[in-house]
């Protein structure tokens, strides 16, 4: 049987939301002062902070398109658990070694513990997410289409309406809570197709119109800060992952990719398997300070014309490298490793088929058994 490759345009949307990541956390892990004076450079800063939601969102979505319809394999979860795993004690271990004041050796636990000592929070809550798609999907086709549709807008009031009204908080989302509302997004999306008629360009389009939208607000709350300093931090609302800028953007790109048919392109693949590493090497809550302060000293760079450079060269340089490592990990790691899984499983089925078919045909049993009885003579 030929196995239906990908359409590449998903694993396009993947590296853009990863690419998206990389410049949020450029931005907001690097030491900046996002309540100095108003600038060109903080406004640089703030428009590159604003991509991270939308990228995680993303991430979901594509998970939740391809999850929605697909049957649960627990080796799913066991390949993203070595994952992390092996980012989480290798870089654990290189800090005990090297910088033993950052990470001294009896925290090692923690770092062989990932998914337990949540060192990572989108692995934490997407592990579990992943967990409980099959339920998810056997309630799904007990949904009739309008019923489907009143449950996306009951949680859209709950988890993005609501809590965009001030002093309102009773109905604050959970990480959890709004994974899945992406996931029953993604399903809608995939079941019901025909819904969205229009051409792939016309939803990536408007999904970027409300990215740009998003630049230009927080370009408007700068110019009000100029009078009024209380309009400054109000551009942090796009800094969530319910706002509904983001939410809109990550939703139509998604919509658009997902009608827009590249075909198989191996060099886009190879590069989106390996974004799910880029994140679990460069956020790693060790070698994330040492990147951004240390290493390439993002704040220093604050108060120079060479920001702009700076800040593209740095992201660059992360994507590439992170992308480097875990592309060589795949290669040398994690396919010889499943090759021999794989090899092992099929040995044990086939002895195991075997000793079936040594009975099913009509063969006499052993020796062992004839001794007890258990077969006539």
């Amino acid at each position: 049987m030929i196995q239906k490759e990908r359409n590449s345009s998903f694993e396009l949307l993947r590296i853009i939301s990863m690419l998206l990541i990389v410049m949020h956390h450029y931005s907001v892990h690097g030491g900046f002062d996002f309540m100095s004076r108003i600038s060109l450079r903080l406004y640089f800063i703030q428009c590159l902070s604003l991509g991270g939601k939308p990228g995680v969102n993303l991430f979901v979505l594509i998970s939740g398109y391809f999850l929605c319809q697909s049957k649960f394999k627990w080796q799913r979860l066991v390949k993203l658990e070595l994952e992390v795993l092996f980012y989480s004690a290798v870089i654990g271990v290189l800090f005990s070694i090297f910088l033993p004041e950052r990470e001294p050796i009896q925290n090692l636990r923690a770092d062989f513990m990932p998914l337990l000592s949540e060192r990572y929070w989108f692995y934490s809550t997407y592990f579990v997410l992943v967990l409980i798609s099959p339920f998810i999907n056997k309630m799904l086709p007990n949904l009739e289409k309008k019923e489907f549709r009143k449950l996306l807008a009951l949680l859209f009031v709950l988890w993005v309406v609501i809590p965009f009204i001030p002093k309102v908080r009773a109905l604050q989302m959970s990480n959890l809570g709004w994974f899945v509302f992406l996931y029953l997004c993604a399903a809608y999306i995939r079941n019901y197709g025909t819904d969205f008629a229009r051409e792939a360009k016309t939803y990536i389009l408007a999904g970027i119109s409300c990215y740009i939208l998003m630049m230009l607000f927080t370009a408007g709350f700068d110019l009000l800060a100029l009078t009024d300093s209380s309009f400054q931090p109000k551009f942090a609302c796009f800094l969530s992952m319910n706002n509904i800028l983001v939410l809109l953007t990550s939703i139509l790109l998604l919509i658009g990719f997902s009608k827009w048919h590249i075909g198989h392109k191996k060099a886009i693949n190879t590069i989106a398997s390996a974004t799910f590493g880029i994140y679990l090497i460069h956020d790693n809550e060790l070698l994330r300070p040492f990147l951004w302060v240390d290493v390439f000293r993002n704040a220093s760079y604050f108060g120079s014309h060479k920001l702009f450079l700076h800040g593209l060269a740095a992201i660059a340089i992360v994507f590439s490298a992170c992308a480097l490592i875990d592309i060589l990990r795949i290669a040398l790691l994690e396919k010889p490793l499943f090759f021999i899984a794989g090899k092992i499983k099929m040995s044990a089925a086939r002895k195991a088929s075997d000793k079936t078919g040594l009975f099913s045909n009509g063969c006499s049993a052993p020796p062992q058994a004839r001794a007890h009885g258990n077969t006539p003579e």
